[in-house]
């Protein structure tokens, strides 16, 4: 059983003064993941997933959920109300394999209300340092041709940058290190 590394959980304050907690993924979180899952719309799931997706599966969410925390690593963004923790973002990545070795996929979704804050930047530089400390040198992503935000990122991050177009999908290396 993998540990989770405490010393990845930080507090940062939003624009609109939410207060947000940036920490590792565990295995308790299937059902937050679901209900994430749930809150976004039809546009976020088809960009973040390169078509539609409208129901995360248990099988799904558990393997989501359960990381090894070196070469499958991801960080969530919850946000707590009365009590209740509740998750507004996730950034992922995820070791390809020896055939490309230092290379890792990279996803991250965020909740619709907390979109254009930051959140998506902070929870990428967070999942890119930890990466980065793993021994990931390069972040390989997939996005769709209409997901402006993830390819202004790319662009404004300032980052060495391999681009590719395919049947209406970037295939995009980053990278990192």
């Amino acid at each position: 059983m993998s540990v989770v590394p405490s010393h990845a959980t930080e507090t940062v304050t939003l624009p609109d003064g939410t207060a947000v907690t940036l920490r590792p993924i565990r295995p308790d979180d299937v059902p937050r993941l679901q209900a994430l899952h749930s809150r976004l719309s039809p546009e976020t799931i088809y960009l973040r997933f390169l078509g539609m997706h409208p129901t995360l599966f248990d099988k799904e969410a558990e393997k989501l959920a359960n990381v090894d925390y070196q070469t499958r690593m991801a960080l969530v963004a919850t946000r707590t109300e009365q009590e209740e923790e509740s998750l507004i973002g996730v950034a992922r990545y995820a070791v390809t394999g020896p055939e490309r070795p230092g290379e890792a996929e990279v996803a991250i979704v965020i909740e619709d209300q907390y979109q254009g804050q930051g959140l998506g930047t902070l929870l990428v530089d967070r999942i890119m340092a930890y990466a980065r400390a793993h021994g990931v040198r390069i972040f390989f992503m997939e996005v769709n041709a209409e997901n402006d935000r993830i390819l202004h990122f790319v662009r404004r991050s300032g980052l060495p940058t391999e681009k590719v177009f395919r049947e209406g999908v970037w295939e995009i290396r980053v990278k990192i290190s």
